[in-house]
């Protein structure tokens, strides 16, 4: 038996013989959307992506239930995100560790939630928590048969299969509570000082990590895409952006640039906070990324980018509001070389990219 099936087992023998002891306050009856609602809980405790994927899901329950008291469980990477927004009454922040589980219960039931959404969090501790901290509707999103197998302790699961992208999926599970499903427009969680756009210069941002290296594009490749922006004949400022982690990655790119080349380049790589991120970003004209949280953002604050996909499905996670501003690289390659290759987004060329550029740049 698979290390996640034992877990799954474990946490419904545990839910199980909670019930049995404490007897059950959830219900599995269709939540009326009438029914007085005064606090909810929003789990979403994974990547700084995920999360902006669910704030159109957020503030549509905000919307909905304007007198609640919302308590968002976040993970610790987003605090600076999400810390102060007001959008939450409360944050709780959760290492989606078994060892952890009771003390998020102990701080959730501080203001016991009547309802919980669990966005996007890890299956089946937030089942687990969500039942102890006693909420009477419990709203999951399935991604496999894991999470389903927690349907008997919850009130509404989403489709385990949902072939759209990941924002209509979490307004699809929340469509039962009463809550609007229409408006799928990412938003920054706090209020920020938009930076000016420079006059006579391009700023473009190239985003050089990813989660995994087989959504990374290589760093041979955006020097190649440097070297051609810079050789443009316009004025260029490129700046690069990335998490602390990615450090070695600005220094490979700035090794493979000349010194009169980096007098064009800004190196912001591990520099900044994510708050700080959000406003160096509202300062592109575009940014150049591979499936990642920046790219979101950007998505967010309506900032042009140019998104390069090969393993990852952009109908899944690519931009999806105002798609006039974005253009999407999506290469499919049925060579297993390539796709089992240690980076097959290198299979997209500088002059791909370039191109597209051209295209979202308005009169390059």
């Amino acid at each position: 038996m698979s290390s996640k099936k034992v877990k799954v087992a474990l946490v419904s023998f545990l839910l199980s013989a909670y019930r049995l002891i404490k007897g059950n306050r959830l219900s599995v009856d269709k939540f009326d959307p009438s029914e007085k609602v005064e606090s909810i809980a929003i789990f979403s405790t994974t990547a700084l992506g995920d999360f902006m994927f669910n704030t159109p899901a957020i503030l549509s329950i905000k919307s909905k239930f304007p007198n609640a008291r919302i308590t968002l469980v976040s993970s610790h990477k987003n605090k600076n995100l999400v810390e102060g927004s007001p959008w939450f009454e409360r944050v709780i922040y959760w290492d989606q560790q078994f060892k952890s589980i009771l003390k998020v219960v102990s701080l959730l039931k501080k203001d016991v939630p009547d309802v919980i959404v669990i966005l996007h969090s890890k299956s089946p501790y937030d089942v687990l928590i969500s039942n102890l901290a006693g909420a009477k509707y419990i709203f999951k999103d399935a991604y496999n048969e894991s999470d389903f197998a927690m349907r008997p302790f919850v009130t509404s699961l989403s489709a385990v299969r949902f072939d759209w992208h990941i924002i209509e999926r979490k307004l699809s599970l929340i469509q039962s509570m009463g809550c609007d499903t229409t408006n799928i427009q990412m938003k920054i969680p706090f209020s920020f000082e938009t930076k000016t756009k420079k006059h006579n210069t391009l700023v473009i941002g190239f985003q050089l990590g990813a989660s995994k290296i087989q959504r990374q594009w290589p760093i041979v490749r955006f020097n190649e895409l440097a070297k051609l922006l810079i050789n443009s004949g316009r004025n260029i400022e490129i700046v690069l952006i990335g998490s602390p982690n990615e450090a070695e990655l600005s220094k490979k790119f700035m090794e493979g640039m000349t010194e009169i080349e980096r007098e064009s380049i800004t190196d912001c790589v591990g520099k900044v906070s994510l708050r700080e991120l959000v406003e160096t970003i509202s300062g592109f004209d575009l940014l150049v990324t591979g499936d990642t949280g920046p790219l979101h953002l950007a998505v967010a604050l309506q900032i042009k980018t140019v998104s390069l996909f090969v393993t990852a499905n952009p109908a899944h996670t690519g931009p999806l509001q105002d798609p006039h501003l974005h253009k999407v690289i999506h290469i499919c390659n049925d060579n297993d070389d390539v796709m089992t290759s240690a980076q097959p987004m290198s299979i997209i060329t500088a002059e791909n990219v370039m191109t597209a550029i051209s295209e979202v740049i308005d009169a390059w």
